[in-house]
């Protein structure tokens, strides 16, 4: 029913009244000569509605029926644009306006990539962009399968990739595998246990291999622990690799200087932003600020504007420029030794990695202007070391 209205408002009707003759043999006549009417009232002043194209045929039914015909009400698009015929200028903004948005549909506008949760978004749209795929590219220049395979080489880590274009969006949908396990290859060379550090033995478990120490000893580093030499019954000496876990008490001696004058760079609290306003491509400045001079610290950030989950080619970019300083800056002892210790700890954790530490004693000296903290770590460690024996 809205669509048989909707069509009769596009082509215009006209609503009339019947005067004087037969409203019977009007009908009847309007019927003979295919004319179709509809909204038909009968009573002291009859009327109906009638295409707009067909209203002056009615005339000649009219005649035959002896009556007249009065116009009541002209509707329709047609008559609602009658007095915009005779200005040129809407007509031609009109047209023009159908030009650029036939323009802008032909190129994209939005790229937007999902699916990814190692890769950076940014490295993905860097390289779409060198491939040309990027807002403002014209989407026959697209092509998905080149596309397709030219992502999966540069990123190995794809196991899955589609491109789909909808309307003047891009749509980079992918999904990352994972990388089968390797493959556990177990070394046969024939290898001693030496010593990786000095230390107590607490716990020794022994795989493969002649064992030279036992649970107590104290062994220093590069100290043979466990030989790859294995005698048989037969009284034959053959060599092997040997394999075993030996835990120690071990104690390890870490130094961190700390400058107590020194210059550090730090923000001055004065803030200049920027905000840009990039629309089909054109970046609008939305800010009369400009790039301050001096020393200034830049961070960049791109807002995107979504319409029902569905990316609009209109995003803002808002850079701020945070002015910083060199400022002389002096530790007291405490500070210096509280940033000591945060050294120490990044060494334990680089050089000692699974490592458990029993105890951690540290003692600090000034020494002019740096302060000297040295830290004597008390661990629990692996101190097995492969060492492989060369046979000539």
């Amino acid at each position: 029913m809205f669509s048989l209205r909707l069509t009769r408002w596009l082509l215009g009707y006209v609503q009339f009244t019947v005067i004087g003759g037969s409203m019977e043999r009007f009908l009847n006549q309007c019927a003979r000569a295919g004319i179709y009417l509809w909204d038909i009232r009968c009573g002291p002043a009859c009327s109906a509605r009638v295409p707009a194209g067909k209203y002056r045929l009615l005339h000649c039914c009219a005649r035959r029926a002896c009556c007249r015909l009065k116009v009541k009400k002209k509707a329709g698009l047609p008559f609602a644009t009658m007095g915009l015929r005779h200005r040129q200028g809407l007509i031609a903004g009109a047209a023009l306006f159908a030009a650029v948005i036939w323009v802008l549909s032909l190129h994209l506008w939005c790229v937007e990539v999902r699916g990814n949760r190692t890769i950076p978004t940014a490295e993905i749209e860097a390289e779409l962009s060198a491939m040309g795929v990027a807002p403002g590219a014209l989407k026959n220049a697209v092509d998905p399968h080149v596309l397709q395979q030219t992502l999966m080489l540069k990123f190995p880590q794809i196991s899955w990739l589609s491109v789909n274009t909808r309307g003047c969006a891009a749509e980079i949908e992918l999904e990352e595998g994972t990388s089968p396990p390797k493959p556990e290859t177990k070394d046969t060379r024939p290898c001693n246990i030496k010593a990786a550090a000095t230390g107590q033995i607490i716990e020794m478990t022994v795989y493969t291999g002649t064992p030279h120490v036992k649970k107590g000893d104290a062994v220093v580093e590069g100290q043979l622990l466990i030989s790859g030499v294995v005698e048989e019954e037969s009284g034959l000496s053959v060599l092997k690799h040997a394999a075993g876990n030996i835990m120690a008490e071990t104690r390890r001696t870490m130094t961190a200087e700390v400058a107590l004058s020194r210059t550090e760079v730090r923000p001055t609290g004065r803030v200049v932003s920027q905000r840009l306003l990039n629309f089909f491509g054109a970046r609008v400045p939305l800010t009369l600020s400009a790039r301050p001079n001096g020393t200034f610290r830049a961070e960049g950030r791109y807002t995107r504007l979504r319409l029902m989950n569905a990316v609009l080619p209109v995003s803002v970019y808002e850079e701020k420029w945070i002015e910083e300083k060199a400022v002389p800056v002096k530790l007291t002892q405490r500070q210096a030794v509280d940033e000591a210790k945060k050294i120490i700890e990044k060494k334990q954790k680089e050089t000692l990695g699974g490592a458990k530490i029993l105890s951690c004693e540290g003692t600090e000296k000034a020494e002019g202007s740096r302060l000297i903290y040295t830290a004597l770590v008390k661990c629990e460690e692996n101190i097995a070391k492969e060492s492989e024996i060369l046979i000539k």
